[in-house]
């Protein structure tokens, strides 16, 4: 337990704001856990410089636009009370951040937690990570939009959305369509209302207790209420834990910022329920920090909308093994339910579907420099009729574009550019219009003869 005071000061500095660096997304990860405290933190007049050294690694940092700002005495609400934080003031006028950041001191990474009340509307956003990464963040099209308008993106302003919240029968609540949803159709898109560095919301990380726990509760409390109450109203895997840590560790998705691992929490995605198999696709925006989800197939009125928490391309016994250990339910899906030698030949194909990827190779977009494309267009048609016989529609722009790969490698146009049409539509449900199979694909079909993969295998 920490003490009802905290036992040192620390020192808070304004900071301008920096040059940005680029922000890439990483595949989806969930995470499993929760937690529940509060925390904030008072404000005090300056003291004197013996109290408050101007000595501090991120000021050093950015030592050219510094200025000595107020050391901060927090106290605690309820319960903990991070110990060694402080509030760093940033007088930069463009700033986002509508409430002074707060942060870890005396630990070998600064964590600091950045507010904006007002992003998008008054949805607002909270972010638990390093300084640099702030800057990072700050100077995104997300916070350099005058007036960001919610009714272009979410379906919060919708007359008639193409789905209902219901309760199912042992799935909680989900998400019916209420109408036909045809494959690219728009679901549901939500800005994130949360961003927390990995590392600061590891519970096994030795500073998560004195330092950490209180510094993630005060970022989701600083949220507006309506917002606030989106999140407490996710589900918990474990709600006999920390409620606030468990319901990021149950809902959130792995984006990389400034090369860093985080999750994100975008809690309307989050009551998307799980099938091995799903009938929809999501992606991360992450220059408008806004999470996509469409049909990945036609959706009938009637059925369950879902997205997979899991990779597909895993044998049965692991799928159901990770879902049980990260989020403590026994799958049901069809094709976990299936009987054993229908299992048996699925998981037949998924394995042949990764040695075929193996053989691909990765194939990203800057791969100018390749002088092959592994394996041959029949081992690539062969792959892309395993992934339909697998029903992986939600991820089948991969197959697609390593068959379009394929025959341009082998010179043989026509072909290449059907597949890589397919891949184009299949990877915006997928990747979104900067994915980098898209925009690789749409170099291809530009001009085929010009793209890096074209005779390479001649």
């Amino acid at each position: 337990m920490l003490p009802s005071t905290l036992l040192s000061l620390a020192l808070c500095w304004a900071v301008q704001v920096g040059a940005s660096f680029d922000v890439t997304a990483s595949p989806r990860q969930a995470l499993d856990e929760r937690l529940s405290l509060e925390f904030s933190s008072s404000f005090s007049s300056s003291p004197p410089d013996a109290v408050c050294p101007i000595q501090d690694e991120f000021a050093i940092q950015v030592a050219d636009r510094l200025h000595p700002g107020v050391c901060t005495h927090g106290r605690h609400h309820h319960h903990h009370t991070p110990q060694n934080t402080s509030s760093m003031h940033n007088d930069d006028h463009t700033s986002p951040w509508t409430i002074h950041p707060t942060c870890t001191s005396n630990t070998t990474t600064k964590f600091c937690v950045f507010t904006s009340q007002t992003f998008y509307g008054d949805r607002g956003i909270t972010i638990l990570t390093t300084p640099s990464t702030a800057r990072v963040l700050s100077h995104l099209p997300a916070f350099n939009i005058k007036t960001p308008h919610l009714s272009s993106l979410s379906e919060n302003d919708y007359r008639d959305p193409p789905f209902i919240v219901a309760p199912i029968p042992g799935r909680g609540m989900g998400l019916i369509a209420n109408r036909t949803i045809e494959r690219g159709d728009l679901i549901k898109s939500h800005p994130a209302i949360a961003i927390l560095h990995n590392d600061a919301v590891s519970k096994d990380h030795a500073l998560y207790p004195t330092h950490y726990s209180p510094l993630m509760h005060l970022a989701i409390d600083q949220l507006p209420s309506n917002t606030r109450n989106l999140f407490l109203n996710m589900a918990a895997h474990n709600e006999s834990e920390e409620p606030y840590i468990e319901r990021i560790y149950t809902n959130t998705f792995g984006e990389d910022f400034n090369n860093q691992e985080h999750s994100i929490v975008i809690p309307e995605t989050a009551r998307l329920n799980h099938d091995c198999r799903p009938n929809a696709m999501y992606y991360f925006d992450p220059r408008t920090l806004v999470h996509y989800t469409h049909a990945a197939r036609r959706i009938y009125a009637g059925e369950e909308i879902t997205i997979t928490y899991v990779d597909p391309l895993q044998t049965r016994l692991r799928r159901r093994a990770a879902i049980k250990r990260s989020w403590g339910f026994e799958c049901s899906c069809s094709l976990c339910s299936q009987g054993r030698e229908f299992a048996r030949e699925s998981n037949r194909r998924v394995v042949r579907i990764n040695e075929l990827l193996k053989v691909f190779g990765e194939l990203d977009g800057d791969v100018r420099g390749r002088r092959k494309v592994g394996g041959t267009p029949e081992m690539a048609e062969l792959l892309v009729g395993l992934y339909e016989q697998e029903r992986l529609y939600a991820s089948v722009a991969d197959a697609y574009r390593i068959a379009a790969l394929a025959y341009a490698a082998k010179g043989m146009e026509w072909k290449a550019v059907m597949w890589a049409m397919r891949a184009v539509e299949a990877g915006l449900i997928h990747d979104g219009p900067r994915g980098d199979g898209v925009l690789d694909m749409k170099r291809l079909l530009s001009d085929p003869r010009k793209h890096w993969s074209w005779g390479v295998n001649l």
